[in-house]
């Protein structure tokens, strides 16, 4: 396993926008650290979750010098918000010990974001968004079990920022609450916060409880009462 030749995350951010690229789409959002990047991307065409309120799909990568995940990705047009929908079927994790010398990591990628830029992974997700803006949730109750996953300061921190942009849109429906999410995520230096916090609202889209099972560490600033 020590010998397989696992890509560089310049490579990988390289074949993400190849792939990109070759279906009309537009790589818009890319962090990059020493080992690690996060990139987000958008497709063309656009679906209603509501009048006047339209989505697009797209891609988001994460990659480290050891694995990598590939998810179906929503950019809410009106206010530029996005969601990672970590738990759809299209979504893929790669890790450098699922590889034996001469495997292809970078092929297993490019199928990983042509499954996530079918239509069928946007449909469903507009779908999930469509059907959250018809329904109200309670805040404490749909927030709570979620935020648990949080180092305590930080969650009640994050709490705090959702409720207020809860508070200041008036949407008591569960896209409203998932709007907020990203709304926050949209305004977090932190990029592995936002990243989770885009897999909150990807999660709240499908009434998915815990859209990811790795914790949040307590290292980014929140953007509380903005």
């Amino acid at each position: 396993m020590a010998s397989l030749d696992w890509p560089t995350t310049r490579e990988i951010e390289e074949v993400f926008a190849e792939e990109i690229a070759a279906v009309g789409g537009d790589v818009r959002d890319v962090h990059r650290e020493r080992g690690l990047v996060f990139a987000r991307s958008v497709l063309p065409g656009c679906r209603e979750v509501r009048p006047g309120d339209r989505v697009q799909g797209g891609v988001a990568l994460r990659a480290t010098e050891r694995d990598l995940w590939v998810h179906p990705y929503v950019f809410r047009q009106v206010c530029t918000n996005g969601a990672i929908m970590a738990q759809a079927t299209q979504t893929r994790h790669f890790e450098a010990d699922d590889f034996v010398p001469g495997d292809e990591p970078l092929s297993a990628l490019r199928d990983a974001v042509r499954a996530c830029c079918a239509d069928e992974a946007f449909a469903t997700s507009a779908d999930q968004m469509r059907s959250a803006t018809e329904e109200a949730v309670d805040l404490a109750l749909a927030m709570a079990p979620l935020l648990s996953r949080f180092p305590q300061t930080l969650g009640r921190e994050v709490f705090q920022s959702i409720f207020q942009r809860i508070q200041e849109g008036r949407d008591r429906s569960r896209f409203g609450v998932l709007n907020a999410v990203t709304s926050v995520a949209r305004d977090t230096r932190d990029p592995e916060l936002r990243w989770r916090l885009e897999e909150l609202g990807g999660g709240l889209a499908a009434l998915v409880r815990h859209p990811s099972p790795r914790p949040i560490v307590d290292r980014a600033s929140v953007p509380v009462g903005v």
